[in-house]
């Protein structure tokens, strides 16, 4: 793996580490008590070795002045003793309390991380989920927001201490021979530098990687989720798929142990180069002893302080290195949580009419997907009136889902606008406005829940409001066998969780029929209402399809002509554009693609 210039390597690790204010800030939002807590506890816990030693060098210099003078200075002895012993339990308590701290703020830490992850996973709108490098960002920031902050902040608290604790012991050893200070600092870049350099070549393989560990989380799903077990078994896909996943996987464990080899001889390598550093300061301090040039309380002392720093340097670099990993992955976790969405509320948003009057007004509006080549919808102009039904029918990828999603403004249109009563869509708040859009997807959710939760979701304000869900539940013709269940309305579904029941893709198409109809919002999209129901469901729904919807702007899709008669008007998408509109007679006669379609599904049921 090629390495980084030497400028670019500097750049990179002063730029990642001046992540660290942004991370405090996120642990200061998080648990800013037990932060001031840690910091206190550990500039404390970072003094003491300091005292230690210099509380030694008093004792034995004591002894040593008591021993030639004969004249042993008990009062003194008892009160240096003392103070020691006091010191001893207190750094006793003191280790015993900050990994407690360190566990409650990792705790609250990552409870806050992960609640801002989701809390920006549900911000970002549906044009991010539609990218693959979205995905890319997002499996990156799961995977390092889940840990990393907490390493780092970790890594951050023991290096302040470090810091502290080796400014203390320098400041002994300035007093002794500052060039030996120079020699320990000199002694201990080189192993700074292996360590930054590995960080950086880990990082990156990892990166590489992202991809296929995606791929293979992929294939490991294949052989793993329930609505794959068939398909694998009846095909005999098995041993294809596995082979699949194992080979990405060893590919990836392969590069990892390569590297981790690399780092450890280059570590193994460098690390001797500090030794030497410590072992001449040492050699130095036993020859001014034997000169008489400090006295043995002050060779104790200086030598525990030489002890000390080079420990706390080789310390220090491990973890400014450690630090710097765990940064590389945080900037992916903090980058995610910049991300904006492209469709936001207005500063001052329009209230939304209470009642429709003038109705929705699509003009000029033209989509093309992002990264796609073509437009999806071309130049639009049609208008739905307040309390119309109207029907949306052409053949597959005309555009009659994107239209659905431009009226919800989980895209914006690519030019022209989209009003109601006059106001575009940008105008109104976007919570509000999809508050009064109840919509039924084709490709609804399967919530593993129970009944009433899969039905109450569509007005999760009336949740508790057991009445207005059964009545959504009548009204979509799913009570009767809801009250067959074992729990009724409480019976939970799926079985991801014990007792949970499976249901057939008609009773789920009913169950999200509910979930729309439990919404009292004015306007109503169903796509695909009844593409998983049999002929008589069918039948029994569009039977009271008008008491269901009066009152409301209905707008749906369907593939079935029974159901699109219904339809105060039917607008025919051919090609991204609006080809025919009418009611079914008027299509009829106008004899074009509506009537070609509509005989054509006719002479199906009548062979």
């Amino acid at each position: 793996m090629p390495s980084l210039p030497k400028d670019s390597l500097k750049r990179r690790f002063w730029v990642t580490l001046s992540t660290t204010p942004k991370l405090l800030r996120l642990v200061w939002q998080a648990a800013p008590r037990w932060l001031l807590v840690s910091v206190s506890a550990t500039v404390v816990a970072a003094l003491l070795p300091v005292a230690w030693l210099y509380i030694n060098k008093l004792i034995i210099d004591a002894l040593a002045t008591s021993l030639s003078s004969q004249s042993i200075a008990w009062q003194s002895l008892a009160l240096l003793v003392s103070l020691r012993f006091a010191l001893a339990i207190f750094k006793a308590g003191l280790e015993n309390l900050r990994p407690y701290i360190a566990l409650v703020i990792s705790d609250r830490f990552s409870l806050y991380a992960n609640q801002q992850l989701l809390r920006q996973a549900i911000r970002l709108d549906l044009e991010h989920y539609e990218s693959s490098q979205f995905h890319e960002s997002l499996s990156r920031a799961m995977q390092s927001g889940s840990s990393y902050p907490v390493r780092a902040f970790n890594n951050f608290t023991m290096i302040l201490g470090q810091l502290i604790n080796l400014l203390g012991v320098l400041g002994l050893l300035l007093q002794f021979n500052p060039v030996m200070v120079g020699l320990l600092f000199l002694t201990s870049l080189p192993p700074l530098k292996i360590g930054v350099a590995y960080s950086n070549k880990g990082f990156s393989l990892m990166r590489k990687q992202t991809l296929n560990n995606r791929v293979a989380s992929y294939f490991q799903g294949l052989l793993t989720q329930q609505q794959m077990a068939k398909e694998v078994r009846l095909y005999g896909l098995g041993s294809y798929l596995m082979e699949q996943w194992y080979r990405i996987s060893r590919e990836h464990h392969r590069k990892m142990s390569r590297l981790m080899l690399q780092r450890t001889s280059a570590r193994f390598a460098v690390g001797l180069v500090p030794s030497l550093g410590f072992y001449g300061a040492y050699i130095w301090v036993i020859i001014q002893t034997v000169r008489s040039q400090i006295t043995l309380g002050d060779f104790t002392m200086y030598a525990g302080a030489f002890s000390q720093s080079q420990s706390l340097l080789a310390n220090l670099v491990e973890n400014v290195s450690t630090a710097y990993e765990a940064n590389l992955y945080v900037t992916q976790y903090l980058d995610f949580l910049e991300l904006k969405p492209t469709i936001t509320s207005p500063i001052q948003a329009v209230p939304f009419p209470p009642v429709l009057k003038t109705g929705i007004c699509f003009q000029q509006v033209s989509f093309t997907y992002p990264q796609a080549e073509r437009p999806t919808l071309r130049d639009i102009n049609l208008t739905i009136y307040p309390g119309e039904s109207v029907a949306l029918v052409g053949v597959n990828g005309v555009g009659k889902t994107t239209l659905v999603k431009l009226l919800t403004r989980l895209y914006g249109p690519s030019t022209g606008r989209i009003t109601i009563d006059g106001y575009a869509l940008e105008a109104f708040d976007l919570d509000e406005l999809r508050q009064q859009i109840a919509v039924l997807f084709q490709d609804f959710a399967h919530y593993k829940l129970s009944v009433a939760e899969n039905i109450g979701l569509g007005d999760v304000a009336a949740m508790a409001d057991r009445e207005r869900i059964i009545q959504a539940a009548r009204a979509a013709g799913a009570d009767d066998w809801i009250q067959t269940l074992p729990n009724g309305y409480d019976t939970k579904l799926g079985n991801l969780f014990p007792k949970g029941q499976q249901l057939s893709g008609g009773q789920w198409q009913k169950l999200g029929l509910a979930r729309a109809f439990m919404s009292r919002a004015p306007i109503l999209i169903l796509d695909e209402p009844t593409a998983a129901m049999d002929a008589i469901a069918e039948m029994e729904l569009f039977e009271r399809f008008k008491n269901l919807t009066q009152g409301r702007t209905t707008l749906f899709t369907s593939h079935r002509f029974s159901s699109v008669r219904l339809a105060d008007r039917v607008i025919v998408l051919d090609q991204g554009r609006v080809l025919e509109l009418g009611n079914h007679d008027e299509l009829m006669q106008q004899d074009g693609l509506y009537a070609h379609m509509f005989r054509l599904q006719a002479e199906g049921y009548q062979l």
